[in-house]
């Protein structure tokens, strides 16, 4: 490329376009500045070198291609700059860092896998949609039922005969297996128009 003959700041300008349209020349120039710097802290970063490059990497393509350099200094010069703050941060983060060996790590589990955990957690989003869509009395109902009381101590609860209880609980409970068909069917119709 032509900007081994150029002055500086048009040199400059030239590896920038270069870098900025992908010209090989250009990112491997950039690359060997980064990596120069990047040397530096190489037993510091050891690991995270090749990530740090890339980021690197990204951030000058960012502030370049939106005029982020005012050709106040060299080039090099900014790179370099970059580099070092990189390095830095990167390193300021590693040692709030805590590693854990993979092999070492105990996964949580309750025996589910993670379909099942999604498919026991929309079950239960369903559940709460019924119940939110049901009678404030069939809600009463339903929170005795679950705290296992009998229909006998319901009666004494609510001052109905334990029979009326128990008809209006299987209305209730009509009315709650309604409610879900319809929900499925319109989750189902959503899905294949989705």
């Amino acid at each position: 490329m032509a900007f081994e003959q150029a002055r500086e700041p048009d040199r400059d300008r030239l590896i920038i376009e270069g870098l900025l349209a992908g010209d090989p020349s250009s990112v491997q120039r950039i690359r060997g500045w980064i990596r120069l710097t990047a040397g530096r802290y190489r037993r510091f970063l050891v690991n995270d070198l090749e990530d740090l490059e890339q980021e690197i990497l990204t951030s000058l393509l960012v502030n370049l291609s939106s005029e982020g350099f005012r050709f106040a200094s060299r080039l090099e010069t900014y790179v370099s700059r970059m580099v070092h703050y990189k390095c830095i941060d990167r390193m300021r983060a590693g040692s709030r860092r805590e590693w854990v060996d993979v092999a070492d790590f105990q996964f949580p589990t309750d025996g589910r896998s993670a379909l099942e955990s999604l498919q026991r957690r929309q079950s239960v989003e369903q559940a709460l949609r019924v119940a939110d869509s049901l009678s404030q009395a069939c809600r009463k109902l339903w929170a005795m039922v679950r705290e296992g009381l009998s229909y006998s101590e319901m009666a004494r609860r609510t001052g109905v005969a334990p029979g009326t209880l128990r008809v209006r609980v299987l209305r209730c409970r009509r009315q709650a297996v309604e409610t879900r068909e319809k929900l499925l069917a319109n989750e189902a119709k959503w899905t294949r128009n989705g």
